[in-house]
């Protein structure tokens, strides 16, 4: 805690309101004697005979959670995202794995975890019979802390599709074991007092094909009756999907 300093002293006369009140509280550091104390007290002020009792400490003043979090079922498509001109990787962030916290003073350690379920189909393609030249689709999700990402904490989904471009026969998706549970930690020191805010976000470019300049993506032939009994064999365009389930966010920060 820093030495008070009065910011007016009481002498005969008219009383300093503006001063009285900073002498009191204030948020200026080193002037209150009741806003210096609260969250500044360290070993330092306490005599060596002081016990903590219940009374000692408010709600908060030494541990601070905070919880977010959705269960609504969320699907994300890549073609909500930029086509193959755009060379920017346009990170999104994610609804239910978000989220702004206020800090009143510095924090000697912050916690955050978030946990979500996610499924996908994020296909292999070949689009080379010859050469069986296969290329997996770009799906990544990254972390981001006050604007600034953190590429130990990138996590990428797995593999569920494989065909081959404009083929029928050739189409196998096992989407159904490729979904995954996320549960991730990071520990933060020594953060500033303020606003501080977390985002999980992700990127879902298009499928491109590598062999043609205009092609907007791959595709292929849907088999007959994918569509209904009579319908006929239908191109279709390939595009990735992310599915997440049950997501939330958890911020844990100790004075």
């Amino acid at each position: 805690m820093a030495t008070i300093t009065p910011a007016t002293t009481y002498p005969a006369g008219a009383l300093d309101i503006a001063g009285h009140n900073a002498n009191i509280f204030s948020t200026t550091a080193g002037q209150g004697v009741l806003s210096e104390p609260n969250g500044g007290l360290e070993q330092a002020n306490l005599a060596g005979s002081f016990r903590v009792r219940d009374e000692h400490i408010m709600s908060e003043e030494a541990v601070m959670a905070r919880a977010e979090g959705l269960t609504t079922p969320m699907d994300i498509y890549s073609n909500a995202f930029g086509v193959k001109e755009e060379t920017d990787s346009a990170y999104v962030a994610i609804g239910g794995l978000c989220q702004r916290v206020y800090i009143p003073y510095a924090m000697s350690a912050v916690i955050w975890q978030w946990s979500f379920f996610a499924a996908c189909f994020r296909p292999a393609i070949t689009y080379d019979g010859d050469t069986q030249d296969s290329r997996l689709v770009e799906l990544a999700m990254r972390l981001y802390i006050d604007g600034v990402e953190y590429p130990a904490f990138r996590r990428f989904l797995p593999c569920t599709a494989y065909f081959e471009n404009a083929s029928a026969d050739a189409v196998f998706n096992f989407e159904n074991v490729g979904a995954t549970w996320f549960d991730i930690t990071k520990l933060q020191q020594n953060v500033a007092a303020g606003y501080h805010e977390l985002s999980i976000k992700l990127f879902a470019p298009r499928a491109t094909n590598p062999l043609s300049d205009t092609d907007e993506g791959p595709t292929f032939v849907a088999p007959t009756g994918l569509f209904g009994p009579n319908s006929p064999l239908t191109t279709c365009r390939v595009y990735t999907r992310v599915s997440y389930g049950d997501r939330s966010v958890r911020c844990v920060m100790f004075k």
